[in-house]
């Protein structure tokens, strides 16, 4: 059945995650750094039309990324390190973003040609961010180096912290771009359980449209951010796989973002999208079929068919009229109106949060509450803590979750059994008569802006904190969502409440009054005030719920 509603499908482009420096250090060899770039477009150009299956494909695109590196590894020792002498200068990133769309269009037709151009403009943002870098003085240098090391080292030890530099542009036009998440088992083992899940974000400008397709994959999403014609913020639509989607943005003014879970159902990890519509941009599958058939299918003459599928070279995400808008949008009203409640979208805000306080919410859709999402087992969720608060430590009973970072800034902190297990054991004596385990739990944390993604799996404790000066808003999808429990650790509503008094005793070895006191000091439930904000707002601890009217 197909379903027309406002919706993305996206396609991966992992290889692009691996960094590539694109800069020359003297005026001459400039043709051979561009030589250098022109053998890895046309080494991966190559993987892409040679007929192989996903396993190969990966194996020969990272064969050409390889020898890139090694070539330019090679220069940068030529070069005696690359140092900033005088006579060293940097390649402007514009000119060299010119050349390499000019050599696109010189080697490149149709998809190649899109494609190749997408790694231009990949290549041209990372050549600003790392000249911006430079740009703040080579007395930082060593600092910054410094820092860069330490991230790179902190971020190799969490495998459930992804930055928003890792969503990698698959599509992406003057009118928006569909981003999409690394694999998760390609950054750890350790997420392998979640490996035929993606997550993708989308971003589309006012008064655009994306072209009809439909993916090999389940997918989700939510609105997480200005409402279009017939889609508002917080809601939840399920598109089954094979389903022809595409997106409206009706907006004068704003932005539409769209987060999206997805589940391959062909090969585990990987999806494809389908383009019937278009021709050299996005490339129709229609014209891979011989002209016998598509003649005889169509029963239209060729030369009509070649002209319906060679007009459309302007991308997945287009401008569109206000006139074409507005029958879009009367047209897909009705139609959802004959979808019926079962399969039509929900809003996740109009629901009563499942938690709440004066400093914060959480509102859930669960698959035990939601037919759309029974099958999937997925839950959403959509979190507020409000600037300086923090959500009670926690952790779920048997859901991992996936979080987006939608607004604002923080941090979050969790206990991970996985990483890190017997270091703190080892070189330790044990004392006499005692007898210790080879669990250690390693704490595994990461600071929170807009676009960052985090893994939380179940039974990890967890804490989330908004930072000082601004409201955090996350977006989430549950693996394994059905009769998935919050167990809280502190507060009114924790956990240890219900543990026998004997049992506290015995576990912490003390007395179980006082460990019933420390329990139930804390006088509030599910979102306390935050680090540095308990004595501001000891006193406080009821609030409107107007307070949540920008919400």
């Amino acid at each position: 059945m197909a379903i027309k509603i406002c919706l993305l499908l996206l396609l991966t482009l992992s290889l692009l995650l691996l960094p590539i420096h694109c800069y020359t250090k003297h005026q001459e060899q400039e043709e051979e750094e561009e030589s250098a770039e022109g053998a890895l477009f046309e080494c991966l150009v190559k993987c892409d039309k040679q007929p192989r299956n996903e396993e190969e494909l990966t194996h020969c695109e990272q064969r050409c990324v390889n020898e890139y590196q090694d070539r330019k590894r090679q220069e940068r020792e030529h070069d005696g390190g690359g140092g900033g002498g005088e006579n060293h200068h940097h390649y402007e990133p514009e000119q060299q973003y010119k050349t390499c769309q000019s050599k696109c269009g010189r080697q490149e037709q149709g998809q190649q040609r899109q494609y190749c151009q997408q790694k231009c403009q990949w290549q041209y943002e990372k050549q600003k961010r790392e000249q911006q870098g430079r740009e703040r003085g080579r007395g930082d240098d060593v600092v910054t180096n410094s820092n860069k090391k330490s991230e790179e080292k902190q971020e190799s030890k969490n495998p459930y912290f992804f930055q928003s530099e890792r969503f990698v542009s698959k599509y992406k036009t003057q009118e928006g771009h569909i981003k999409v998440l690394e694999r998760f088992s390609k950054k750890s083992e350790l997420l392998k359980g979640i490996e035929n899940y993606r997550l993708a974000i989308l971003e589309a400008n006012p008064n655009t449209f994306v072209l009809p397709h439909h993916c090999d994959a389940e997918s989700v999403f939510v609105v997480v951010g200005r409402q279009s014609y017939n889609l508002k913020r917080g809601d939840v639509m399920r598109v089954p796989a094979g389903s022809i989607v595409y997106l409206i943005n009706r907006d004068d003014n704003e932005r539409l973002y769209v987060l999206k879970l997805l589940q391959p159902v062909n090969t585990p990890g990987r999806f494809k999208e389908y383009f019937g519509v278009g021709g050299e941009n996005p490339e129709s599958f229609f014209r891979t079929f011989s002209n016998e058939i598509l003649e005889a299918a169509f029963n239209t003459p060729r030369e009509r068919l070649e002209k319906l599928f060679g007009q459309q070279r302007k991308g997945v995400i287009i401008k569109a009229s206000k006139e074409q808008i507005r029958a879009l949008s009367q047209e897909t009203e009705s139609s959802r109106g004959r979808r019926g409640e079962s399969w039509g979208p929900f809003n996740l805000l109009d629901q009563q949060p499942l938690f709440s306080s004066n400093l914060g919410q959480y509102f859930e859709a669960s698959p035990n509450d939601y037919q759309q999402l029974k099958d999937l087992d997925v839950s959403v969720g959509f979190m507020h803590i409000k600037q300086g608060g923090m959500v009670a430590p926690y952790y779920n009973s048997r859901s991992t979750k996936l979080v987006f970072v939608v607004g604002g800034s923080g941090q979050f902190e969790m206990a991970c059994p996985h990483v890190g297990t017997q270091t703190k054991q080892q070189g330790r004596k044990e004392k006499q008569g005692e007898t210790r385990t080879d669990v250690h739990y390693e704490k595994i944390s990461g600071r929170l802006s807009v676009g960052d993604a985090f893994i939380i799996p179940a039974g990890h404790p967890i804490a989330i904190i908004a930072s000082q000066d601004s409201n955090l808003q996350l977006a989430s999808f549950g693996i394994k969502g059905s009769y998935d429990q919050k167990y809280f650790l502190v507060g009114q509503e924790n956990i240890w409440n219900q543990v026998e008094s004997e049992a506290k005793e015995l576990s912490f070895k003390m007395p179980a009054r006082e460990v019933e006191e420390i329990f139930k000091s804390q006088e509030q439930s599910y979102f306390l005030p935050g680090p540095g904000q308990r004595e501001e707002r000891k006193g406080h601890n009821v609030a409107s719920i107007l307070d949540f009217v920008g919400f």
